[in-house]
């Protein structure tokens, strides 16, 4: 690093160095003139590389590349460039640090080389889920699936609705495999359930969170300057809110510090001004990121799969069924008093008397009082979430009692949905 820090010396163009990769690049006002200036710079490259006894892209098999980002749809045909009598290689997209940049901006390549990633990530989750308790998967997927997807994403964030769609079908996927739930499930529901956070309104705050870096100098400091600055003289660090650029377009409405600022400015003054990052990022999670449910780590795998479905609502049960149209035609019991919902079936349903009993005489002793007075749709959340009223312990207890009431039941050992 030392010995090339003088290689940007009389560059023209801007030029940025990262390890043995440099990258020049410049704005085209002009095609013959910004031509003229590359040309100048390269020779310029060309001749302290010789001067140092170096080489840059010594042959045709390591050529320098070129990328004219452009999003017109008539594009100008550009002069080549040559760098030490080798032509230099026009492609349609480059990798910078990780991010692939394409010619058009619009990050397609990028996305679609994250999900391959992530996607292998995924086929391991799937064979994983035979074995493991659900907690190891979803710290598996947060660990080693997810960041493919985070990474570059307050670059691409809303850029285009069918790439950010795509990505969401990802960890939707992730999410059924944690969960053990069937393709088709609420998403909603499914990610309550996880306690997920939608990848749109994760970007969304990771955008703000960058942009506090900034903000308070926690980043690099040529990105401040990007903010724009406010009309009055007093323009602090510290002030509530940030003059937003003018945007010409929606594309650039979406980029960075156009979006970043706009979301910002909506955020609560007590917010804004919070001390550290670690307080700003815990107040953003509050507002994207739901609790989720607890298995109380119960090592039930089965039984935790059959509980979650009931949970989300899309179960074997017959109404479950019937409502997400899955080889069901009427959601009436088999007892053919009542449609087959969870209430009926923890509470009603008359060929699980003896289950019942036990099951409601197990769960009193735990609360210490009868249940069996309590509302239905009351004691059916209990039997299947617990209560905040009780500790970890207690919840555990009611859980595992539930689960052995699904066992013994027999209702999900034969599913009706694939017979």
């Amino acid at each position: 690093l030392i010995y090339i820090k003088d290689l940007t010396y009389n560059i023209s163009c801007q030029m940025r160095l990262f390890a043995d990769d440099s990258s020049l690049f410049t704005c085209v006002k002009g095609i013959e003139a910004t031509h003229e200036k590359l040309v100048k710079d390269l020779e310029t490259i060309n001749v302290w590389a010789h001067q140092w006894k170096m080489t840059f892209n010594p042959d045709i098999s390591k050529q320098a590349i070129e990328v004219i980002f452009s999003v017109k749809k008539s594009k100008f045909q550009h002069p080549d460039l040559t760098l030490n009598g080798i032509p230099v290689a026009r492609v349609d997209h480059t990798n910078h640090l990780g991010v692939y940049l394409d010619s058009n901006l619009n990050f397609s390549k990028h996305v679609k080389e994250s999900i391959l990633k992530a996607m292998k990530g995924i086929s391991l989750l799937k064979y994983m889920s035979k074995y493991v308790s659900r907690k190891v998967l979803d710290l598996c997927y947060k660990l080693y699936v997810r960041p493919h997807l985070d990474y570059g994403d307050i670059l691409f964030h809303n850029q285009r609705a069918d790439l950010m769609q795509l990505i969401e079908r990802v960890q939707y996927k992730a999410a059924l495999l944690v969960s053990g739930c069937w393709q088709g499930t609420s998403r909603e529901r499914l990610y309550d359930e996880l306690g997920w956070e939608s990848l749109i309104d994760r970007r969304w705050a990771r955008r703000l969170i960058t942009l506090y870096k900034i903000k308070n100098k926690l980043a690099p400091s040529y990105l401040f300057d990007h903010i724009p600055k406010q009309k009055e003289i007093n323009y602090t660090l510290r002030d509530k809110t940030m003059r937003k650029p003018f945007c010409r377009t929606e594309r650039f409405s979406n980029s960075f510090f156009p979006y970043s600022i706009s979301n910002w400015n909506t955020l609560d003054d007590s917010i804004k001004l919070l001390p550290s990052l670690a307080s700003f990022k815990k107040h953003l999670n509050t507002f994207i990121r739901p609790i989720g449910n607890s298995c109380y780590d119960i090592r039930d795998y089965f039984g935790i799969i059959i509980l979650t479905k009931i949970r989300v609502e899309f179960s074997d049960l017959r109404e479950h069924r019937y409502n997400h149209n899955f080889n069901c035609e009427n959601p009436t019991c088999s007892c053919e008093l009542e449609d087959e919902s969870s209430v009926h079936y923890f509470l009603c349903c008359p060929r699980y008397v003896k289950q019942r009993k036990h099951l409601l005489s197990k769960i009193s002793d735990i609360m210490g009082s009868d249940v069996a007075i309590l509302p239905q749709d009351h004691l059916t959340h209990i039997l299947m979430y617990g209560s905040n009223v009780f500790n970890a312990v207690t919840n555990k207890l009611i859980i595992e009692q539930t689960l052995i009431f699904i066992k013994k039941s027999g209702r999900f050992v034969k599913l009706e949905a694939f017979s």
